[in-house]
């Protein structure tokens, strides 16, 4: 079974709402891309360190607007786990969104978040905005 398909098989033992159809709807993409993080990136920390990232995260995308799916879910799994447990990051793009997906040690899933990506358009305009504010 591929990381695709268990990832879409325990999502679908989560409730149905609207950020779980998004997540299978993502997952089940054609031209979904996992990404590698980079040799500096880990794609493992602790519990602790996930949910301190992801809560600025979550408030940073909230007040730009971004479209976001499965913060809540994420942020609450992450509380519920102790500190220190080691949890791993999966992450995936396609034309529309970024997908992460985090597991425990036993490959169980904790949450997920998929961010809507900008379009060049939008993603010109901030480098813009940086540009003029911040250098």
């Amino acid at each position: 079974m591929t990381t695709v398909e268990l990832l879409a098989e325990m999502i679908g033992t989560l409730p149905a709402d609207e950020d779980t159809e998004a997540a299978l709807d993502f997952l089940g993409q054609p031209d979904l891309i996992r990404i590698v993080p980079a040799a500096e990136e880990a794609n493992v920390a602790s519990a602790q360190h996930w949910l301190r990232i992801y809560k600025i995260r979550q408030a940073t995308t909230t007040e730009a607007g971004i479209v976001t799916r499965g913060f809540p879910l994420l942020l609450s799994a992450l509380e519920k786990l102790h500190p220190t447990e080691l949890v791993a990051v999966t992450v995936f793009a396609a034309p529309q969104w970024y997908g992460s997906f985090w597991s425990d040690q036993d490959e169980r899933l904790v949450g997920f978040v998929l961010v809507e990506r900008r379009s060049p358009e939008e993603e010109q305009k901030r480098l813009e905005w940086f540009r003029r504010n911040l250098t």
